[in-house]
């Protein structure tokens, strides 16, 4: 059983939180309209579509110029599908993408996609499903979609996008293990949005989520001093992210205080990489 760990306000009360700012906006190529994952190697940006798009990874420069792209099922005798590649995360050995999306919580083939950072090839696919899911009936509301992935001490970490009550529930996989994983929530928090992507660096323990309400409001949410030792005592920051007619779908952290965030296309022409900042 997890833990529930509420912010200082619950979704009935009303929120304070400041405003983020937009330090530099980079318009991307349309054939990453559907941008939902972003990363660093070797001062290169690489994102990928989400579903329905080709499974593919793109590397684009500070200009927003494609540079390379890769198709993984040319790669490798694994089947690899774009179902709903929702996030990306690496290590100075490997690349983990989350096919893990689930709108409607049905799908029973979420796993993440585990390559070499070395020449991007397929070392495999690590299957999970969630331990308390007992249906897999569509549906609207539910708790087993995730679209945030990253990386903390030897495990990998998925959060959730829970539609049914704006929590999100954090799960470990490990990274090593070639077993198909049951994942059960470690811990719960109430951050009364719908988390959409998610970045952490070891360096400054900071955990960095994106999110949106149902007004279109789009949040930048900042766990500070995060480790897997004291999950029950964090609280959050969250910052409202100035952009309309967005959707902000992945986040990289800079430094404390500077984040690059990617939003999909959303009948505004382009999708677009922003510059943001917090004080």
């Amino acid at each position: 059983m997890s833990l529930i760990i509420f912010s200082c306000s619950s979704g009935q009360e009303k929120e304070e939180y400041k405003n983020a700012v937009i330090l530099e906006t980079i318009v991307l190529p349309k054939i990453i309209n559907e941008t939902s994952g972003l990363e660093i190697l070797n001062e290169v940006f690489i994102t990928h579509n989400d579903s329905g798009g080709e499974p593919s990874l793109y590397f684009f420069n500070l200009n927003g110029e494609i540079i390379n792209s890769i198709k993984l099922e040319e790669e490798s005798v694994w089947e690899i599908y774009n179902n709903d590649w929702e996030d990306i995360t690496a290590d100075k050995d490997y690349i983990f993408i989350a096919d893990t999306g689930n709108n409607f919580g049905n799908r029973d083939n979420l796993n993440i996609i585990k390559l070499r950072t070395s020449d991007f090839s397929i070392e495999g696919k690590i299957e999970i499903s969630y331990e308390d899911q007992k249906t897999f009936l569509p549906r609207p509301k539910h708790k087993y979609d995730a679209e945030a992935l990253f990386l903390i001490e030897d495990k990998i970490a998925v959060l959730s996008k829970d539609r049914s009550n704006l929590f999100t529930d954090l799960y470990l996989i490990d990274k090593e293990s070639n077993l198909k994983q049951a994942l059960e929530s470690k811990i719960t928090y109430n951050v009364n949005s719908l988390i959409t992507g998610g970045d952490y660096n070891k360096d400054i323990s900071l955990l960095a989520l994106v999110s949106y309400n149902s007004n279109g409001n789009q949040f930048l949410i900042l766990f500070e001093d995060f480790n897997l030792e004291n999950l029950s005592e964090k609280k959050f920051r969250k910052f409202k992210i100035p952009l309309e007619r967005a959707q902000i779908e992945a986040v990289k952290i800079i430094d404390n205080d500077t984040f690059w965030i990617t939003s999909e296309d959303e009948g505004i022409g382009s999708p677009y990489m922003y510059k943001i900042k917090v004080e």
